[in-house]
C-alpha cells in the first residue's frame, strides 16, 4: 500500500461537545484539514531542505495531502508513492527487475537507469568505499562533438566538426539485490505537533459556533 493515512479519533473530548454524530464529525474534518495543512507545510520544508538533484519528491508528497470524513471521525492521507516506506522503513527488493539500481553520484541521483539511454553499461568495478569489485551500471567514456556552419559571401556553407569536451568514464549507479531502509520519522511532524495543531483547529471552530449562537439568541 502506497501513502500514508493519519487517524483522528472521534472520541475526543472535544468532540463530545456537539450534540450530534454529524457535528462531531464535521469537528473532527476541522481537525483534519489543519493537521494537512501541517503536514503539506512539513513536507514543502522538506522539499527545501533536502531536494538538491531528484524530481521535486516532497513538493510532489505535498501537494497528495488530503483531508476527509472516514468512519472513524477523519483521516489525513498522503499519496505520494513510497512515503510510507521512508517512514516506516524495511527492505526493499526489486520488482521485475533483476537488481536495484542506487545512484553512486550526484548526476544520478532522482533519475532512472532508463533516463541514459545507450550510455550505460553494465561491468564490475572497483567500489572506492570498500576496495571490493561490484556490479555497477557505467556510463561509457565518450567524446562530445561541436557542430558549427558559416555561409560565406557565395551563398556556400562551411560546416565544421569539432571535439568540444571527453568524458571519462563514470559510474552512475550499483546495482543490489536488496537494501533495507531505515525509518525516517522525520517526513511527518511529531504526534504531539499533529495533536496540538488537530485540537487548536476545533477550538477555534468550537468558539465560532459559540459565538455565532450567543449573537442568535441576542436577536
Amino acid at each position: 500500500m502506497s501513502g500514508v493515512t493519519i487517524l483522528l479519533d472521534e472520541v475526543s473530548p472535544l468532540l463530545e461537545r456537539v450534540k450530534t454524530a454529524a457535528a462531531a464529525r464535521g469537528l473532527a474534518v476541522t481537525g483534519a484539514r489543519g493537521v494537512g495543512s501541517l503536514v503539506r507545510d512539513h513536507l514543502y520544508g522538506l522539499e527545501r531542505q533536502r531536494h538538491q538533484y531528484g524530481k521535486h519528491y516532497y513538493r510532489k508528497a505535498g501537494d497528495s495531502v488530503s483531508a476527509r470524513a472516514v468512519p472513524q471521525g477523519a483521516a489525513v492521507s498522503i499519496t505520494q508513492l513510497g512515503l510510507r516506506q521512508r517512514l516506516f522503513g524495511g527492505p526493499i527488493v526489486p520488482v521485475n527487475a533483476g537488481a536495484l539500481t542506487i545512484p553512486a553520484c550526484p548526476e544520478a541521483v532522482g533519475h532512472r537507469a532508463a533516463d541514459f539511454p545507450h550510455q550505460l553499461q553494465r561491468k564490475r568495478v572497483l567500489d572506492p568505499k570498500t576496495g571490493s569489485l561490484r556490479w555497477a551500471l557505467v556510463r561509457r567514456a565518450s567524446t562530445a562533438i561541436r557542430f558549427r556552419h558559416r555561409r560565406r559571401a557565395d551563398g556556400t556553407v562551411k560546416y565544421a566538426i569539432t571535439p568540444s569536451e571527453f568524458r571519462d568514464e563514470k559510474i552512475m549507479f550499483w546495482l543490489v539485490r536488496r537494501v533495507y531502509q531505515k525509518p525516517d520519522p522525520t517526513v511527518l511532524p511529531s504526534a504531539e505537533q499533529m495533536t496540538a495543531c488537530a485540537v487548536d483547529a476545533i477550538k477555534e471552530r468550537l468558539a465560532r459556533l459559540a459565538q455565532r449562537q450567543s449573537a442568535g439568541d441576542k436577536t
